[in-house]
């Protein structure tokens, strides 16, 4: 497995390590065939990661002539999620659980939440058994690491929420950080994605806060079209959404999203970033890319208002 979208930048993995796997109750792994692609060994590839295979890198492919920004998209929800997980360790979340688990080709989530608070912990969850046993030597078994990762389709929250794993790694009498990265605009039903949301609001404790990110459509009719064309032939399930619709699925907890709001992901708290002089920061795609990103998100803070 190699290769990836001409890149200017060279990624490192790091060595292989032991891990833990849980299977969430009730779920059925989907039976692993390599010739399929998977919107996180999709994502893997488009940010310039190996972890992939021939299957995903034709689908990127097809993309890229249907989307040829969806690099810029990938690259600022890497960058996104970097600023969203420094922040809310900043804010006092020491605790994550990240629905949704694509292999990174820098540091982890966890790793950049430890290297802010050593005392960090993380529950990663993934629908994918190739990324899963791949994880195996990026996520769990460092030392100092405290990770689980657990098995389960994270677009049905309510069990995964309930898996003895999730609940075990997690104290659920202080906030959680809530990762959403792929899971919403993997949701084609809208009611569907806001019963998810309603699911972990209903679970999380007070003061916890959920980031997400949601791709949406550009506005130009052959592209857009093109999009859902191949996430209709090629089963990957990416919905694409206007940013009224991706605000309707929101609707119960605009009320909740912290400043800036929903905005276009190279808009969102640039200035939360570590100092340039940092060499292992990569801010992504700055505000002038903002448009051609066409990937909205954004942090809900669950409080009483």
């Amino acid at each position: 497995m190699d290769g990836s979208p001409e890149s200017e930048f060279e990624n490192t993995q790091p060595p292989a390590a032991d891990w833990s796997l849980s299977i969430a109750a009730d779920w059925d792994p989907p039976e692993i065939d390599p010739t399929v692609p998977h919107p996180f060994r999709m994502y893997n590839y488009l940010i310039g990661g190996k972890d992939n295979y021939q299957a995903d890198r034709d689908a990127v492919e097809v993309l890229l002539k249907a989307r040829p920004d969806a690099v810029i998209s990938a690259r600022s929800v890497e960058a996104f999620s970097r600023r969203v997980v420094r922040y809310l360790v900043g804010k006092g979340i020491t605790q994550f659980l990240q629905l949704g688990t694509a292999i990174t080709v820098a540091n982890s989530h966890d790793q950049i939440a430890q290297d802010v608070d050593p005392t960090c912990r993380f529950v990663y969850v993934a629908d994918d058994p190739i990324t899963l046993a791949h994880a195996r030597a990026l996520l769990v078994g460092r030392p100092g690491s405290d990770v689980t990762v657990v098995a389960g389709d994270f677009r049905a929250p309510r069990r995964v929420l309930a898996d003895a794993k999730v609940v075990a790694h997690l104290d659920l009498d202080r906030p959680v950080g809530v990762l959403l990265f792929g899971m919403l605009d993997y949701i084609r039903d809208p009611e569907d994605a806001r019963n998810a949301l309603a699911a972990l609001f209903e679970w999380l404790p007070e003061d916890s806060m959920v980031a997400f990110q949601h791709v949406q459509e550009v506005g130009v009719p052959e592209i857009d079209e093109g999009v859902h064309l191949l996430s209709a032939q090629e089963k990957l399930g990416l919905t694409p959404r206007t940013e009224a619709q991706v605000a309707e699925i929101l609707r119960d907890y605009a009320h909740l999203l912290i400043e800036p709001g929903m905005v276009q992901l190279p808009l969102w708290r640039r200035a939360d970033a570590p100092p340039e002089e940092n060499p292992t920061w990569d801010d992504g795609p700055g505000p002038d890319m903002a448009e051609r990103a066409a990937t909205l998100g954004g942090v809900l803070h669950k409080k009483d208002v």
